[in-house]
């Protein structure tokens, strides 16, 4: 869900930087610039992975290695 956020979030700024493009309010240097960050941005982690809860986890019971 958050990889969907995101992936909307972004397209949303690429059409305002589009727009704002079209209407003349930024120019051509300051349409890429905004465009070369929401890119940047994009692709930084947002932060550790977490865990998931259902995930299958190895549990060593104790046992000793054979010789």
């Amino acid at each position: 869900m958050a990889l969907l956020f995101r992936w909307v979030l972004w397209l949303a700024w690429a059409v305002g930087v589009y727009w704002s493009w079209r209407t003349g309010v930024l120019g051509a240097s300051g349409a890429l610039v905004a465009l070369a960050a929401a890119c940047a941005l994009g692709a930084w982690r947002a932060g550790s992975p977490r865990r998931k809860r259902s995930a299958l986890r190895y549990i060593e019971m104790g046992k000793q290695p054979v010789a």
